[in-house]
């Protein structure tokens, strides 16, 4: 059957959002095409504009660098793995990039490597554990997040940056996670935020052995298969879903944010809950909108190179894709920094 007929019957429907929506959309910089470290970079330097005296000075002093700076540290440190001599630092050029080399310094390579090591295999796999505090894996069907979901686990993104917070507000650190300092654990919310707005970090694709999407928290949802994030999307023109979606609009760069973005994070809805429960909120939201990455597609049913699965998809119309893509992109960015801002700034009180 072909590909296309066979994806009949998902598409997620973006006018489902609704005209509020797109008008709020209308208003963003029309972009043309990274969470990579650009995209860590932009969410740091919103954030940069958005803090209080009192969250700057702190920030300076516990750290010593800007959140645009800063964003990038915890890829770089997935350099770092277990070799011969131990846990050495190599550009992994699957992260390569040049917003690592202000830490890669022989203080700073210590620092990563050390990271790590502490990381290492405390989750319950065998390695790289601080790779999986990146992500969380919950099915685009669900309208909130919540543990127990499939793809959630107490190693997940939402945790991770519960840790980092718990760090930061002298509680103690709750396991697997192994935080040092405040300055590691700044490092990391700064990364980690910008993480929780990208969609796919978030929402998962979940299919049957037809290649149709299926929830697995629902009745007979135990025989779903999972896309890892989209990486197992591999798309008939190059490349995989995941990392499209990594990558940022072109015109955007950290150091000249357009007034619109700042416009949109200044304006945006303040959480009124305890820090402790922000994670949780932010990522039911970027859940919420996770299905747009998979509206529009076409998926063929997956082969198995070496035992795993891989899903071709074609895109039934790109350029509206390629446009929906990258307002959200532009969108979930202004989130991401107008939240680590509040965070931080939560995290840095004004005295009495």
């Amino acid at each position: 059957m072909d590909a296309r007929k066979k994806r009949q019957g998902w598409t997620l429907g973006w006018h489902a959002l609704g005209a509020c929506w797109l008008a709020w959309l209308a208003l963003l910089p029309a972009p043309a095409r990274a969470w990579g470290h650009q995209g860590h970079a932009v969410v740091g330097a919103i954030a940069d504009q958005l803090l209080t005296p009192q969250a700057r000075a702190g920030l300076q002093h516990d750290l010593g660098l800007r959140l645009a700076q800063a964003g990038p540290w915890a890829d770089c440190a997935k350099g770092v793995n277990l070799g011969a001599h131990g846990f050495e630092y190599a550009v992994d050029e699957r992260w390569a990039s040049p917003a690592c080399a202000r830490f890669e310094t022989p203080a700073g390579i210590r620092a990563m490597q050390d990271f790590v090591a502490r990381n290492w295999d405390s989750c319950g796999q065998r390695r790289d554990c601080h790779k999986v505090y990146h992500y969380t894996d919950v099915a685009y069907q669900r309208d909130r997040y919540k543990m127990g979901f499939v793809g959630t686990n107490d190693h997940d993104l939402v945790h991770a940056v519960n840790a980092a917070i718990a760090q930061l507000q002298g509680r103690p650190v709750p396991p697997p996670f192994n935080l040092k300092t405040r300055a590691e654990a700044l490092l990391l919310l700064a990364h980690w935020v910008g993480d929780l707005h990208q969609p796919l970090h978030v929402g998962a694709l979940y299919l049957d052995a037809d290649a149709q999407p299926i929830d697995p928290d629902a009745p007979g949802g135990s025989a779903a298969f999972e896309t890892r994030g989209g990486n197992s999307i591999e798309l008939a023109r190059g490349g995989n879903l995941h990392a499209l979606w990594d990558d940022i609009p072109d015109g955007l760069r950290a150091d000249a944010i357009p007034p619109r973005m700042l416009q949109q994070a200044r304006a945006l809805r303040l959480s009124r809950t305890p820090p402790a429960r922000w994670a949780q909120t932010w990522a039911s939201d970027t859940l919420r909108v996770s299905h747009l990455a998979f509206d529009g597609l076409s998926l063929s049913p997956a082969a198995t190179p070496k035992g795993g699965r891989i899903w071709t998809a074609v895109f039934d119309d790109e350029d509206a894709y390629r446009a929906r893509r990258e307002q959200l992109q532009t969108l979930q960015l202004s989130k991401a920094g107008a939240r680590l801002a509040q965070l931080v700034n939560a995290l840095y009180p004004a005295p009495p």
